[in-house]
């Protein structure tokens, strides 16, 4: 649905779109005009705009055109967004910020108006897609090239014929259709790329994409129509991570003294923080200090066939296929030195631990998320002004992780002792006071030979009915548009495990540790100990009789499992009224969710071999409103409103993950958690306000106001009390149980600023050949309240992966065959989790700000060639702790990347 776009100003209103004084004498002037101008179609004066130009173009005429607030990104003309991923791109637009891989990979989770991904739906051509994650339903834009896309348009405000699982927005990508360019149409990208950081073990082999994308329309009428494209991206590199994993705090006060950190455990190696520890004043040392190196090879693959119908009268048919997946394949060693004892402090940023321990170890993650589906369906014009659409779809994603491990530890021992600097803000460094020791394999026993293999699937067949009348794009005057969906999920996780322990001791140097000597840039020249995983195989191998299995493998093997099914029927109604001024759209939709939950727990709770499955039906209905409305105040000045009601359905680890329950008999205490099946899904009130003024084709400004108040938060809680024979038990225990509930509420107000002027003709050459684009966004929020663990509640200062301030600019340059773009993204502190012994203990990501640069020359219209950047200041993400975020937990050393390459399009 939308409204056709409206005439052009003349081209030198374009500077005046960066003038909030122009735009405040807009209204004023709009006020006294009746009756707006007729539309009609808009050239640039013949001037041919290509790549990130072309692209904005198209988005500007999206948003334009949209019957609500939305905001999008459209592919270039080769069919290939002009970025580095779908991620990428999608993170510059208004309100979006994105969680990238482990801080490691690609742009990889969207958060949009400050709710995290829990909160939001992705869509393709408007149906739903299934989880790529073990947990959550959560999907990884990483899976999908952005070559899928023709557009992205993410929709701030819904109407009734949209999902209602939506509180923070709908991300739908629509797939290209051969009719989009009537004729043969063959494009193809490829890009030769290299990323600083190389592989630590093993040589790095080449990185790049390649993509390609064919389409033709054929018949007697043109009537039969294909698309076929696919693209294969691989990167090749490697992170270091320095992480600090906690803080001991000291009551120094000056000169050289030796103090236990408060409330210092019993072994000395960590403290225990209440929810009311004070710790302004004291001085933070890291409890351990550990380097990650990780070893990546990931690679995407993506297949995508549509076959087209229309006979250009009232009937329109599609099948289409898709398949898509993202492997990463890891290889991560680490190697920390832990504090034991107290610290002999000389300052409040150095001083010494006079014993210590230490733990190499390895793991080999291989993580293979997939997506495929298949979908038909149809559109029928029965009359004029009525349309019926049909859909069915049926969506395949899947995760699998395969895990190999092993572990070495080094018993606490003076020889480990060592001098620290920690200074606020920075990364900490420990130096060993016998870095030969501390280096030797022979001094690390072997105390863990395990393999994992971990898998997730969703099922998810969709069902689709609409019948629309007088409500389309060209319409006027009074229309209503009803439907019904049926979609059927079935969840199922589960996870195998296999570990080994030693019988006897056995030494790191008895099997051989790894050749290669690493130095970590911030290590001020220590070296780090690798070990060699082909090596620990063949000495297991070798020796199986120094090796039993762990008592634990079945019970870690199924404590976790679950299945979900849920089934939800959807029905609306809605009506709208269209003219030259008004555009109004409005209804009620209605949702109904039947639930069966399937989970595992040991039987007794103490037991390692035998295990009780259980099952619980729930079933829920919710009636949900939605109103948009858009007044043309001037031709190209737009007013809109939406007002409506949302879903945030429960993450699947929330409503059926137990874990393994710890059982005391000495002391007579269980503590357990558990699934929720009862969970009710968040329901979200939402406003929206947008004033949008387009002063020409290229050139618009848009001002956003929303709110969100968000009831039925889920948060987790623990409980305790007296239970007599719990879980087949015998006796009576003190039981304190940890169960995510709807138990808070939420609010999220926001204003979103865009800005967009990708042509200064107000300025004299050569700097009318200039552009720019602009947005930025700022949220204010009340967080749920959490239970801390001495039963006392806090309110949160933020939702997780909110981020309060979000700016994004773009500035590009374009002189005939050549053009040039700078984009810039800066994303402001994000809260990772938050912790429930002391505020301290909250994780964030620190503001990170990142250049991006891209080069273009066209040859001539069909072939181009393109350099790009990316992350051209090699800022590093950095997860941040203690008062005030003062610390740094880690850092994530990522490099840039370059990237060489050529379209060409026929």
């Amino acid at each position: 649905m939308g409204f056709n776009a409206r005439p052009c100003r003349a081209k030198a209103r374009r500077g005046q779109v960066f003038a909030f004084t122009a735009l405040a004498l807009a209204i004023g002037q709009a006020s006294a005009q009746n009756t707006p101008a007729p539309a009609d179609a808009v050239a640039l004066d013949g001037v041919k705009v290509t790549g990130k130009v072309l692209s904005t173009e198209q988005a500007i005429a999206e948003k334009r055109a949209a019957p609500g607030i939305s905001d999008g990104v459209s592919a270039d003309e080769i069919g290939s967004i002009p970025d580095f991923g779908l991620g990428e791109a999608v993170q510059r637009i208004p309100g979006v910020a994105m969680t990238i891989n482990n801080g490691r990979g690609e742009a990889q989770f969207l958060n949009l108006r400050g709710l995290n991904p829990d909160y939001n739906a992705v869509t393709v051509d408007g149906i739903a897609l299934p989880s790529t994650e073990t947990t959550s339903r959560n999907v990884s834009l990483d899976v999908l090239p952005s070559s899928l896309a023709r557009q992205v348009s993410i929709y701030k405000t819904v109407t009734p014929d949209m999902t209602g699982n939506a509180v923070g927005g709908i991300t739908n990508l629509r797939t290209r259709s051969a009719f989009d360019a009537p004729g043969l149409f063959a494009a193809g990208r490829a890009d030769l790329a290299r990323w600083d950081n190389q592989r630590v073990v093993a040589d790095s082999k080449p990185s790049g994409q390649v993509e390609g994308t064919l389409s033709n329309t054929f018949g007697a009428d043109r009537q039969f129509g294909f698309v076929l494209s696919g693209s294969y991206f691989r990167r090749d590199s490697s992170s270091l991570d320095t992480a600090m994993d906690s803080d001991g705090y000291y009551r120094y006060t000056g000169g050289t003294q030796t103090l236990s950190s408060l409330r210092q455990n019993a072994a000395g190696t960590g403290s225990s923080l209440k929810p009311s520890d004070d710790l302004d004043g004291l001085a933070a040392v890291p409890d351990r200090h550990r380097w990650l190196t990780y070893d990546n090879v990931r690679t995407r693959q993506a297949l995508f066939g549509k076959f087209e119908y229309d006979n250009h009268q009232n009937l329109q048919a599609h099948l289409t296929a898709g398949y898509f997946q993202h492997e990463n394949d890891e290889q991560r060693r680490a190697q920390f030195l832990n504090r034991v004892g107290p610290a002999t402090l000389d300052s409040p940023t150095s001083g010494s631990f006079a014993k210590g321990s230490a733990q190499a170890d390895f793991d080999h993650y291989d993580q293979v998320r997939r997506i495929r589906y298949a979908e038909l369906g149809a559109s029928y014009e029965p009359a004029e002004r009525s349309q019926l659409d049909l859909v069915a779809n049926y969506a395949a994603g899947s995760y699998r992780q395969s895990t190999k491990e092993d572990v070495f530890t080094s018993a606490a021992s003076s020889k480990l002792g060592f001098a620290y600097r920690a200074v606020p803000g920075d990364v900490a460094l420990f130096a060993p006071s016998n870095p030969g020791y501390f280096l030797d394999p022979a001094n690390y026993a072997q105390t863990s030979y395990l393999s994992r293999m971990e898998r997730s699937r969703s099922g998810l067949l969709t069902l689709k009915a609409d019948f629309t009348h007088n409500l389309q794009e060209d319409a006027s005057g009074w229309g209503y548009k009803g439907g019904v969906e049926h979609r059927n999920l079935q969840q199922r996780y589960g996870l195998d495990e296999t570990g080994y322990v030693p019988t006897r001791s056995v030494s790191l140097a008895a099997i051989g540790s790894e050749d290669t000597r690493f130095q970590p840039y911030d290590g001020a020249g220590q070296s780090m100990l690798l070990i060699d995983p082909d090596k620990v195989d063949a000495y297991v191998a070798a020796h199986p009789g120094s090796y039993a299995l762990a008592t634990t493998n079945a019970r870690n093997s199924a404590i976790g499992d679950f299945n979900i099914k849920e089934a939800i029927d959807s029905a609306y109604l809605m009506g709208g009224y269209r003219d030259d001024t008004w555009t109004a759209l409005g209804g009620l939709r209605y949702e109904d969710t039947k639930q069966t939950v399937q989970n595992t727990l040991p039987s007794p709770l103490n037991s390692l071999t035998r295990f009780a499955r259980q099952s619980v039906d729930r079933s829920y209905g919710k009636l949900l409103p939605s109103a948009v409305a858009t007044y043309h105040l001037a031709p190209d000045l737009l007013l809109r409103a939406g007002a409506s009601q949302t879903l945030g359905r429960a993450t699947y680890a929330a409503l059926a993950q137990n874990s393994t329950p710890t059982v005391s008999p000495a002391a007579g205490t269980i503590s357990q958690t558990l699934g929720n099946p009862q969970l009710q899904p968040r329901q979200s009130t939402n406003l929206d306000l947008s004033l949008e003024w387009y002063a020409s084709r290229d050139a618009m400004m848009s001002l956003a106001l929303f709110e969100k108040n968000i009831k039925h938060e889920i948060v987790n809680l623990s409980s305790t009390g007296t239970q007599t024979d719990p879980g087949g038990l015998s006796g009576t225990w003190q039981v304190t149980t940890t169960q995510a509930q709807n138990a808070s509420t939420a609010k999220v107000r926001g204003l979103e600023l865009g800005l967009a002027d990708l042509h200064f003709d107000f300025l004299p050459a050569p700097f009318d050949r200039f552009g720019a684009t602009f947005n930025a966004t700022l949220l204010d929020m009340d967080g749920p309240a959490i239970a801390m663990n001495d039963g006392s509640r806090r309110t949160l200062p933020m939702l997780t992966g909110a981020a309060r301030s979000i700016f994004n600019a773009s500035l590009m340059y374009s002189d005939g065959a050549f053009s040039a773009q700078l984009s810039a993204n800066r994303t402001g502190k994000m809260p990772i989790s938050f912790a429930t012994d002391n505020p301290a203990n909250d994780v964030y990501y620190a503001r990170l700000q990142t250049y991006d640069a891209q080069l273009r020359y066209a040859v001539d219209r069909h072939l181009s060639f393109l350099v790009q950047g990316k992350n051209l200041a090699n800022a590093r993400p950095t997860r941040v702790l203690g008062p005030g975020q003062a610390l740094v937990k880690e850092e994530l050393d990522n490099g840039r990347a370059y990237f060489l390459g050529a379209t060409y399009a026929f």
